[in-house]
């Protein structure tokens, strides 16, 4: 008779736990609990019945640096559905104008350098204030613990309104989803350190080719093998500890990794003894469009004068045999936007599209996608709230891209998170 094998549950089929049940397939028995009818989470794709076109929840621009969201995509066969922008080149509109963020030589950190150098809107004085600063964060003399914030910290170090408004808050805000006067220092210098400042192959943006369907249709087949299994539409109505064992609903594990997001976390646990400290959250905006004259041959734009953020070439980035042209919109830290009505939103944004492309375009459809509590808020305060993943009850885990890895709420931080449950799991039982 052969050894029976563990059990472990995994709460949510996001990146997360994903990740978690590639790495536990092989040795335990893996369930994974999912409240929805699709993995994914967050990153999941909406079908918009006008256009009869699938869209998903946001667009996410992924760095060559995403050392663990990319190991779990390479088990699934999702590596090939990418745009490998190795090169800055980053149209971005400020002053009534079009300018670029453009590397001709370089790529990585000394690609960004490049792409300073030769941006006209900087003043020699800018651009040397600028490089500095760059090499004072790569050669880690910065005490960032030391800055309430963000700007206080760019700031401090020389850094004009202008350098700010043009390089610093596009970066900051799109990555972290937060302003960049609460945006949280040390999460920026690992952000910077292991990515835009670090070699060149981890600075490269990766674009996906695909909708998120399309990008992780491939964990079904590689995970359900064997007693592996996936309860889709499930709830968990509550975990509780009997002896050394988890009753999660109506079923015995030896242990749970929950990768949910903090709120939904301190629900399912409300019947263990442990405190989630649920940090405050930052909602994202999407506005999807479609156009009968195409706006622009780029893959993104960032809208420095604008009141969103960047504006994404879907007809460059995807596959749509389509006679219409699509853009989509993205505003993070979307306060302002998050409770309006979808006609007030598209007002605002149309506005804007025109003083960048003029009049000559009819918008001919459009779709608001609003994630109200998309990620936590990556300031100060929460960012010392945050859990770490391994909890003192032994067996439980905490992998939500909110608990303490360093980074903000990205793919990578959920991947890093469930990558990290499950060897916790591998060295507990390996004892």
């Amino acid at each position: 008779m052969g050894i029976q094998k563990r059990k472990v549950a995994i709460i949510g089929a996001g990146v997360s736990g994903m990740t978690a049940a590639i790495e536990l397939m092989d040795s335990y028995v893996v369930h994974i609990y999912e409240a929805t009818d699709t993995i994914g989470g967050r990153a999941t794709t909406l079908e918009d019945k006008t256009s009869q076109e699938t869209i998903d929840n946001g667009q996410h621009i992924c760095i060559g640096a995403y050392k663990y969201f990319f190991y779990m995509l390479k088990k699934i066969d999702g590596m090939e559905h990418f745009h490998i922008l190795e090169k800055y080149d980053i149209p971005y509109f400020y002053n009534a104008t079009f300018s670029s963020l453009t590397s001709k030589i370089f790529s990585g950190k000394f690609g960004l350098l490049e792409a300073i150098i030769r941006d006209s809107n900087f003043s020699f004085k800018e651009k040397l204030n600028t490089i500095i600063f760059a090499i004072k964060v790569q050669m880690d003399s910065i005490s960032f613990q030391n800055f309430a914030d963000c700007y206080e910290m760019l700031v401090h170090h020389k850094q004009s309104e202008k350098v700010i408004k043009i390089l610093w808050e596009p970066l900051i805000v799109s990555t972290m989803n937060t302003p960049v006067r609460k945006a949280s220092p040390i999460i920026f210098e690992n952000i910077m350190l292991e990515g835009f400042l670090s070699k060149s192959q981890n600075a490269a943006f990766y674009l996906p080719k695909v909708h998120f369907g399309e990008l992780f249709k491939g964990f079904e087949s590689v995970f359900l093998k064997e007693e592996n299994k996936i309860y889709y539409n499930t709830s968990i109505k509550s975990i509780t500890e009997n002896g050394d064992k988890f009753l999660v609903n109506d079923e015995y594990y030896d242990d749970v990794v929950v990768t949910t997001p903090s709120f939904i976390t301190k629900r399912i646990l409300s019947e263990l003894p442990i405190e989630i400290d649920v940090p405050d959250y930052s909602p994202i905006v999407s506005v999807y469009f479609w156009t009968d004259t195409k706006l622009t041959d780029s893959y993104m734009i960032s809208a420095v004068d604008g009141g969103f953020d960047w504006l994404f070439n879907r007809d460059k980035l995807i596959d749509r045999n389509s006679d219409t042209y699509s853009y989509q919109i993205t505003t993070s830290d979307a306060v302002r936007y998050a409770k309006l009505k979808d006609d007030v939103i598209m007002s605002m944004m149309e506005e804007d599209l025109r003083k960048m492309f003029g009049e000559d375009f009819k918008i001919t459809h459009y779709r608001i996608v609003r994630e109200l509590m998309a990620t936590f808020l990556a300031d100060k305060k929460n960012n010392l709230k945050r859990p770490k993943v391994k909890t003192y009850i032994p067996g439980l885990y905490l992998a939500g891209d909110y608990s303490d890895n360093g980074y903000p709420s990205t793919l990578e931080g959920a991947a890093k998170n469930g990558f990290r449950a499950a060897h916790y799991i591998l060295k507990r039982t390996a004892k």
